[in-house]
């Protein structure tokens, strides 16, 4: 009995190189990552910028509208003297305790002197100091939504970024050591 010849080795076909899509994909990644960072630190510092009134510091009373989502932050001049502000509730008619921050918070030539709950948003706010400044109210910082916002910021770019240089690494290195893929006929 007669054996047959085995069969001739098989050359194993290398695999062409990656898609240029590929490159897009990860250079994609890596813009994406960077507008989402910027929007994120952009997103962070508004609500630190954001001022609901101003109200003068002339020993008056003036009425003032305030959102109710949160306690309020009283903002003074760091030059001029600090002022002593009284808030009070229109519609209870009640004076809104105005508390010490709960850290010390600056922005441009202010800072701020005391937070207060907002009661029900119609308030009537006195100043007395020096009559050349103005306090402005603005929403009182959220340090659990500010950490959020700053690993936000952090890690969700850097994750993406990463992802997307991983990407294009991987696929510089497969584009130059492959052979260009067969074209079409």
């Amino acid at each position: 009995m007669t054996a047959w010849p085995p069969p001739p080795p098989q050359q194993q076909q290398q695999k062409p190189r990656p898609s240029r899509w590929w490159f897009a994909v990860g250079g994609g990644l890596m813009l994406f990552a960077a507008a989402v960072g910027v929007a994120a630190w952009v997103l962070l510092f508004r609500g630190l910028m954001q001022t609901d009134t101003s109200v003068p510091v002339d020993g008056r009373s003036h009425q003032v509208t305030v959102p109710t989502d949160g306690d309020r932050m009283v903002w003074a001049d760091t030059l001029a003297e600090r002022p002593q502000c009284t808030v009070t509730d229109r519609e209870s008619g009640q004076e809104i305790p105005l508390k010490a921050t709960n850290g010390t918070f600056e922005r441009n030539e202010q800072t701020a002197v005391r937070s207060f709950a907002p009661g029900s948003g119609t308030l009537d706010v006195t100043c007395e100091g020096d009559p050349s400044t103005e306090v402005e109210i603005g929403p009182a910082p959220d340090i659990t939504a500010f950490v959020g916002g700053v690993l936000v910021g952090v890690l969700v770019p850097l994750l993406l970024g990463g992802t997307g240089f991983v990407i294009v690494l991987v696929t510089g290195v497969l584009w130059t050591t492959r052979p260009p893929r067969p074209r079409p006929v």
